[in-house]
């Protein structure tokens, strides 16, 4: 059959209609792979396990390093279990400042990071930034802040449904906030928040009594974030690796040598001390029960010392109505208390108030008695490791000594 003219033309017409359209698809689908290549980065090495003499490598704003399966070490414990600190009570002995010098938990001891050079002071770091949250809601101490700004506004819902499904089994302690530029405000990130976010901060913790932030952990948490970028086609602003790490082992091992616990023993005389007559005294001092120990608080609620069990048992309000000690331990965390040389006087005081009452010495871990003299030693110390905190920069007593040694 002989086409027409007009059924030629629209034969024409409709070959170049489908020309047009795959083109179109095609410069839809280039558009798109340029915009997620600048959000997500060129490939390069990994940071983690570049051979020594590779140089530092920063490319903004991507993920700086490989997130594949193998950069965190199957050799390092911490990728899976990180292992929580013991925390001891010091030997009071006659001669204490030998007793005390030595701290009583031990951070994570200082490991070679495969592929460091030289790791960049963390000092300096710490300084550089001071300013990074202008508000003041990253702690610069003890914090990295790690931002994610986002080429459209993400659901804030939709935003915490993918970080808890990318952070199931991640072990880092962090918080999170997100911008909300149509109402103009920072929202704390929790399941409940609703809101259009523009840009989200995570303050990443670099150290806790636990140890430093780990090269297994920081892997994990940028795949997280890789996932992250992915998902809402993201740019992260991720740190150096080798200034993060080289940061969080510093702090770490500047904690590790001022993390000290002073504890006051009383030992029962003739009689064990009776847990109804111990409540009672406790109670009549302020000290109120909490997680198993008695706590003597100021006034915001902050615990100054702690009064527990000799032998660990956990006190209850059950339990102290039944119980017959050997003896009690008022304890003082250095770290967390400010002016910790005054609460040790009065924890001091306390100490003499109870033995008395009970019929109780006030002993050392080798049941000695303390004189004065080695109070007075040991409040001397007491005062010695806060004063090197506040001159590192993390004031006794405050938010940062408090999320450092927690």
């Amino acid at each position: 059959m002989q086409l027409t003219e007009l059924q030629i033309g629209l034969i024409a017409l409709g070959v170049a209609g489908i020309g047009a359209v795959v083109g179109y698809n095609m410069w839809q689908e280039k558009r798109h792979r340029q915009t997620a290549e600048r959000a997500l980065g060129e490939t390069h090495a990994d940071v983690l396990i570049d051979p020594p003499d590779a140089p530092p490598r920063r490319l903004e704003p991507t993920l700086d390093f490989d997130l594949s399966d193998d950069a965190a070490p199957a050799s390092d414990p911490s990728a899976t279990q990180p292992l929580r600190r013991d925390v001891q009570e010091p030997v009071l002995a006659d001669d204490p400042v030998t007793d005390i010098t030595e701290p009583l938990t031990s951070f994570a001891a200082d490991q070679t990071v495969a592929g460091w050079t030289d790791a960049a002071p963390a000092t300096a770091a710490i300084d550089e930034r001071a300013g990074a949250a202008v508000d003041g809601w990253a702690d610069a101490q003890v914090e990295e802040l790690i931002t994610i700004e986002f080429e459209a506004p993400v659901a804030a819902t939709e935003f915490q449904r993918t970080w808890n499904d990318l952070t199931q089994t991640l072990a880092v302690t962090m918080r999170l906030r997100g911008r909300d530029e149509h109402a103009g405000r920072w929202l704390p990130l929790t399941a409940q928040t609703a809101g259009a976010l523009s840009k989200v901060e995570l303050a990443v913790q670099l150290a806790d009594r636990r140890g430093a932030l780990s090269e297994a952990s920081v892997s994990a948490l940028a795949h997280a974030l890789q996932g992250v970028a992915d998902r809402f086609l993201a740019v992260v602003h991720f740190p150096d690796v080798r200034e993060l790490l080289g940061r969080a082992r510093e702090l770490d091992s500047f904690a590790a040598s001022v993390d000290v616990q002073i504890g006051l023993n009383l030992v029962a005389g003739e009689s064990l001390i009776s847990g109804t007559k111990l409540r009672g005294l406790a109670e009549a001092q302020g000290f109120t029960l909490s997680g198993g120990q008695f706590h003597a608080r100021d006034d915001v609620g902050n615990t100054l010392y702690t009064l527990c069990s000799l032998d660990a048992e956990q006190f209850s309000a059950d339990t102290m109505k039944a119980l017959q000690t050997q003896g009690v331990t008022l304890l003082l965390d250095v770290p967390t208390v400010t002016d910790g040389a005054r609460q040790f006087d009065r924890m001091v005081m306390v100490a003499e108030q109870f033995a008395h009452t009970l019929g109780a010495r006030v002993v050392d871990d080798n049941r000695q008695p303390l004189s004065p003299a080695s109070l007075a030693l040991i409040r001397g110390k007491v005062a010695e490791f806060q004063g090197r905190m506040i001159q590192f920069g993390i004031k006794p007593g405050s938010e940062s000594a408090n999320r450092l040694f927690s």
